[in-house]
């Protein structure tokens, strides 16, 4: 059954006993199959839906739904893991403080936001695996709402087939029907032609009282053979069948897929993955792990990939925060899905509309439409970060990159640094309970 329909058939207890109608229950006639297929006008109906879906008006509303919980669930995993990127920097700022003092012993302090963090680290790690399952969840919606036009089109192509196997049958039954109705006028005629035999009038009316009589009993047989033909009919697959067949082998297709088919090629997860990466890694700028690490080998979810205490190259990420057509520090950032250029949303527009609606990207000159945008979050947060930066005094507004290498105003520039991380291993997200 459909995971949309499952989740919508939850019964409501009747308030009070009042409510309750006394009228009894209507017994509902057993189910009989269908021995025909459909008539053309049901067909077309049916196709009329598969085109158009069947509201309109309800699938836009679902898709919106489904986007606003999408972008709900982004912003929530990186809002709360900005909270305890805040929480550890902070104790970071108090032992760094505590050490340039000459002090070993930590205080009451530090030891009491230290056992704070530990406890606020467990609690958001729960929210975010809870926040990620959630999230595929939707994408798992998304994708039965996109397959729900296939599961019909098959449908119809199942109704086709029934229609081209009727024909077959009826046509064989006609065939012999005929074969019959042929054989009998032959005998007729043989009668008529030998004729009465004795020419008298008791001769002609024994002959045609025969006639009648064989006439009515060939009716007879004919009206048997019709009615055995129906008893012995198979009973077709009705629509109900069709259609749950359909579903269930397009589900099937889509489980079939890999964790990284179904969910880390997906935008919305990518975009997911990145504000929750970068929540966790405001302050190093550490890219994010390749997709292909993001699920392990039973398609369970895992945490960042293992590194060792040795020392390690990172290709750190170097943020330019201006836009490489205003050449202002954004303020509304514009992602899109082809290419990994960052715009400020009026320049971008600006620039589609002026090239007809699709534009090549000023930086990689991949084309661009104005649906291929998105508001980037990360990107804003990582300004306001900046920004709030700036006004401390510990770094300017805009990135390090050199005058030489801003030419090319890209939202990734690499260089290596040596850094050392502390030993962690990959753990699966497991043992997820999601409410149905």
């Amino acid at each position: 059954m459909s995971r949309l329909i499952q989740r919508s058939r939850r019964p409501t207890a009747p308030d009070s006993d009042d409510d309750i109608p006394s009228v009894a229950p209507v017994r509902m006639p057993r189910y009989e199959p269908p021995y025909y297929p459909l008539n053309d006008i049901s067909k077309q109906q049916l196709a009329d839906l598969a085109r158009q879906g069947s509201d309109p008006t309800a699938r836009r509303l679902l898709e919106k739904h489904l986007a606003r919980s999408t972008a709900e669930l982004t912003q929530s995993v990186g809002a709360i893991n900005e909270v305890l990127s805040a929480r550890k920097r902070h104790l970071g700022e108090l032992a760094k403080k505590r050490l340039a003092q000459g002090e070993e012993e930590k205080d009451e302090q530090e030891l009491a936001l230290e056992e704070y963090i530990t406890k606020l680290d467990g609690l958001i790690a729960e929210l975010t695996d809870q926040a990620e399952a959630a999230l595929r969840q939707v994408i798992d919606y998304r994708a039965e709402i996109e397959d729900s036009r296939v599961v019909l089109e098959r449908v119809l192509a199942g109704l086709g087939e029934q229609e081209v196997r009727v024909r077959a049958r009826q046509a064989e039954k006609e065939k012999q029907r005929g074969e019959k109705r042929v054989k009998r006028e032959g005998g007729e005629q043989r009668r008529r032609q030998r004729g009465p035999g004795g020419g008298d009038d008791e001769g002609e009316e024994e002959a045609e009282g025969e006639e009648e009589e064989e006439e009515e009993e060939e009716e007879e047989e004919e009206e048997e053979e019709i009615q055995a033909e129906k008893e012995q009919l198979e009973p077709l697959p009705g629509v109900k069948e069709l259609l749950e067949a359909a579903r269930k082998a397009k589900m099937e297709e889509y489980e079939s897929q890999s964790a990284y088919q179904k969910y880390a090629i997906h935008n919305d997860y990518i975009e997911f993955k990145r504000t929750w990466h970068e929540a966790m890694h405001e302050d190093d700028q550490v890219p994010l792990p390749d997709p292909t690490t993001w699920f392990d080998e039973h398609g369970r979810p895992v945490k960042d990939a293992a590194v060792g205490d040795e020392d390690l190259i990172i290709e750190r990420e170097i943020i330019d925060l201006k836009c490489p057509l205003s050449l202002q520090i954004m303020k509304d950032p514009y992602s899109n899905h082809k290419c990994k250029h960052t715009f400020e949303k009026s320049a971008i527009m600006e620039f589609i509309r002026s090239n007809g609606g699709r534009a090549k990207c000023p930086v990689c000159s991949k084309e661009l439409r104005i649906a291929d945008l998105y508001p980037d979050e990360v990107m804003k947060r990582k300004v306001q970060r900046a920004e709030q930066r700036a006004r401390r005094g510990k770094e300017p507004a805009t990135s390090d990159v050199e005058d030489d290498e801003a030419e090319d105003a890209s939202l990734i520039v690499g260089r290596s640094v040596n850094v050392k991380k502390e030993r962690s291993g990959r753990r699966p997200l497991e043992d997820i309970e999601v409410d149905d």
